[in-house]
């Protein structure tokens, strides 16, 4: 079973405040230190792509974890502004993160942005409410290094949601147990299903060359819950197409590849019980 207790890097990350102007200015310029190795880097191995729309009390969570990251891979920061009204860009801008401006809104659109600006060999998907464990750049780099002897184009690992006011961890650790059925059936025949934006990689030309993020319809963030068109997520999109040409999807199962992000997503769908409902109906039940 999934882990029903936090782990201590993740209680020591959620114990820090949310809001920038609750630190200290050594602790701010400290973090800043720990990020500028991200910062003017010539020819980085990988990318790290985030979107961040109105994250002005979520997203240094987020940083601190990427800041604590270690890896042998020379690793680029690019964080793409998604038109926000808050505070978020002054927050990025203070604390030296690379960040580029995306006017038209829409995570994919974003995504768009971030993709053709890195200059990484391989494009890391990360968001901006969830945090990352210290080994998470290398073992998504190494899944797509050794795999591409195999054609292995994009690679996918596993989360965990944070627990919140409305739903305690252990519930959490029983829905991921019980989903993790349904994620194992997919792995086997549509394994694009399980690509999320928030722990997710490919091989950033690849991605170009098949426009994976370009889809009818963009959600946007924080939006409406399961779309009833039947149009496929920014991220799913992307590995359907890699795909189809030619590629494969592998799964990063180890301990590394495991993230913990904010339980909204769950949510919005109506809370665990209605979300847990809907992963069984359509991915268990459906011909």
């Amino acid at each position: 079973m999934d882990a029903i207790s936090l782990p201590a890097w993740v209680k020591q990350i959620l114990s820090k405040p949310l809001l920038i102007n609750q630190y200290t200015d050594s602790e701010i310029e400290e973090l800043k230190n720990k990020l500028a190795r991200f910062n003017n880097v010539e020819n980085p191995v990988a990318s790290i792509v985030i979107p961040a729309w109105n994250e002005e009390e979520g997203i240094l969570h987020t940083l601190i974890s990427l800041a604590n990251t270690s890896s042998e891979y020379p690793t680029e920061l690019i964080v793409v502004d998604n038109n926000s009204t808050d505070g978020t860009n002054a927050l990025l801008k203070r604390l030296g993160i690379n960040v580029l401006f995306e006017e038209k809104q829409g995570v994919g659109h974003a995504r768009i942005q971030g993709l053709h600006t890195a200059k990484g060999t391989y494009l890391l998907s990360a968001d901006s409410d969830t945090l990352y464990p210290a080994g998470w750049i290398t073992a998504m780099t190494n899944a797509l290094i050794q795999g591409e002897k195999d054609n292995v184009y994009c690679v996918h690992g596993t989360y965990s949601f944070l627990p919140s006011s409305s739903t305690p961890r252990w519930q959490y650790g029983l829905y991921e147990f019980f989903s993790g059925f349904v994620i194992r059936k997919q792995e086997k025949t549509k394994p694009y299903l399980n690509v999320l934006g928030y722990n997710s990689a490919f091989i950033r030309q690849k991605g170009i060359d098949v426009n994976g993020y370009d889809i009818p319809i963009q959600r946007t963030f924080r939006g409406v819950a399961r779309n009833s068109g039947g149009f496929a997520a920014a991220d799913g999109m992307m590995a359907f197409r890699l795909l189809e040409a030619g590629g494969k999807v592998k799964v990063v199962s180890e301990k590394d590849g495991r993230v913990w992000t904010n339980d909204r997503r769950i949510q919005i769908d109506g809370g665990i019980r209605q979300a847990f409902i809907f992963r069984v109906k359509k991915h268990l039940f459906s011909k």
